[in-house]
């Protein structure tokens, strides 16, 4: 029997963490490879959810759209924060996470044909998200400081583009994009009418005097603009499922429809716990972010001690996207690490061609010692492999 998913990709990362699975309940295995914050929300809004959790209305169906006090709170925080204006009633919308808001996003946007621009390497959940649509993904290489080729991208619309999307802060590469190259492309979607899809995932976690620049604060081109936000990472909420999406009106009005259809509405609990967070629990947040600064601080120190990686020094995430010397199969390298170090981090191949002879380390749920251990195991690797 055939399957119309057989072409696409399998999730990539599920296949390396099945290869790690016999090291995992080893007390020396550490994990760089799953993209975790490493923080969970604070213990005063979990308090706060638990009262609210007593009223039978936290069980329930909310709008589709999400609770209106949710989305009050969040486009005032986007507002604070991003300099991103969004009504809470028509071009706000909460959604079971930032994954399905993109696909929610490609069901909505993209006929079969239709083409969407990624910049490479790129975040593999999007190519799967725009393929299981019968989409096309036509991919342009960041330049050797991880930016978007302006140029590069500008050449590559045609008559089947329907979109450009741009993840800034950046996962794999933690690049955070520059204004001026976001506004360029911006100009593009504009005189091009087309859309600029703009994945803020991790869009508190931009560090070293770095800013997080929103394309949809361009109060002049709302109309071409969609935005992705998700409170996984900024909040620590990756198993509660719980994003949102900033768009134009007439564009949230035809995704209510695929809202609809896909999950009714993200789930209660996790709504209210991203209020709790919002109303009363942003000054920790504030806190864990500033710790994971020191944390990128102390991985990076260690990192320029390996001679075999050409680091570019990135400013957001907690992410470091080294290219090793002389690595050809990064997938092989990977899982020789795993078997010879009992760590576990990611081959930059998943990333497209463009991340090959890469490897990608997510340091977010680990403590200062277990970064120090992780290089130190790493860098004994590479000093006796290459």
């Amino acid at each position: 029997m055939r399957f119309r998913t057989e072409e696409i990709m399998a999730p990539p990362i599920v296949k390396i963490v099945e290869a790690a699975r016999r090291f995992i309940d080893s007390p020396d295995f550490l994990n760089l490879g799953q993209g975790l914050s490493g923080h969970i929300p604070p213990n005063s809004s979990l308090k706060g959810l638990q009262e609210r959790l007593s009223h039978p209305s936290a069980h329930l169906y909310t709008p589709d759209q999400g609770l209106l006090e949710l989305r009050e709170e969040l486009a005032l925080y986007l507002r604070q924060q991003m300099g991103l204006y969004a009504d809470p009633e028509t071009e706000l919308m909460i959604t079971a996470g930032g994954n399905n808001a993109f696909a929610g996003i490609a069901l909505t946007l993209f006929d079969p044909g239709q083409t969407i621009i990624m910049s490479s390497p790129f975040y593999f959940n999007s190519v799967m998200a725009i393929r299981l649509v019968g989409g096309d993904v036509s991919l342009v290489p960041v330049d050797s400081d991880f930016q978007p080729d302006i140029d590069g991208i500008q050449s590559s619309i045609d008559e089947t583009t329907r979109a450009i999307l741009i993840v800034s802060p950046n996962n794999p590469t933690g690049a955070v994009y520059e204004q001026e190259r976001i506004d360029a492309l911006v100009d593009l979607c504009v005189d091009r009418d087309i859309f600029l899809i703009s994945d803020e995932t991790y869009g508190r976690m931009a560090f070293e005097s770095a800013n997080h620049y929103s394309p949809r604060s361009r109060r002049d081109a709302q109309n071409h603009v969609i935005s992705i936000g998700s409170f996984s990472k900024d909040f620590g909420m990756s198993g509660w499922r719980i994003g949102y999406i900033a768009g134009p009106e007439d564009f949230m009005e035809e995704y209510l429809k695929v809202q609809d259809t896909m999950t009714i509405c993200a789930p209660t609990p996790s709504q209210l716990l991203a209020l709790e967070i919002l109303k009363n629990g942003m000054d920790e947040i504030d806190s864990e972010i500033d710790g994971l600064g020191l944390l990128r601080d102390l991985a990076y120190l260690r990192a320029n001690e390996i001679d075999q990686w050409d680091l570019t020094r990135t400013r957001g995430t907690f992410y470091l996207f080294p290219k090793v010397k002389g690595c050809e199969d990064s997938r092989k390298l990977v899982l020789d690490i795993l078997q010879e170090t009992k760590t576990l981090v990611l081959p930059g191949s998943v990333f497209g061609d463009a991340g090959e002879g890469h490897i990608r380390l997510s340091i977010g749920p680990l403590t200062p010692e277990a970064v120090d251990e992780a290089f130190n195991r790493l860098s004994d690797y590479f000093a006796h492999h290459f």
